[in-house]
């Protein structure tokens, strides 16, 4: 399961969190007001922790939001009733 770690008013969790939201992965959110109430593990703001990986910092963020992306694409592709044509032309 992914957590955001977020504070409110943040624009930029704000926007993580949307993305979130639109891949419709399973997500929790939790707003820090108070850095004490932060797991251990989690140094800065916003953060994922997805599994046993923390992610932060601008540019980690987003390459961990795009390799989710690519995994709910292909679970999406592939978890569904419907045929489907590959690249190389083979059919389901």
């Amino acid at each position: 399961m992914v957590t955001l770690y977020r504070q409110p008013g943040d624009p930029w969790a704000d926007e993580i969190e949307e993305a979130l939201g639109k891949m419709v992965i399973a997500h929790e959110v939790e707003h820090v007001e108070d850095a004490d109430a932060l797991p251990e593990v989690i140094s800065e703001l916003p953060a994922l922790h997805d599994d046993s990986e923390v992610v932060t910092g601008a540019s980690a963020l987003r390459s961990h939001l795009q390799t989710l992306r690519a995994l709910m694409a292909d679970w999406n592709r592939f978890q569904s009733d419907a045929c489907y044509v590959e690249d190389d032309g083979s059919i389901c």
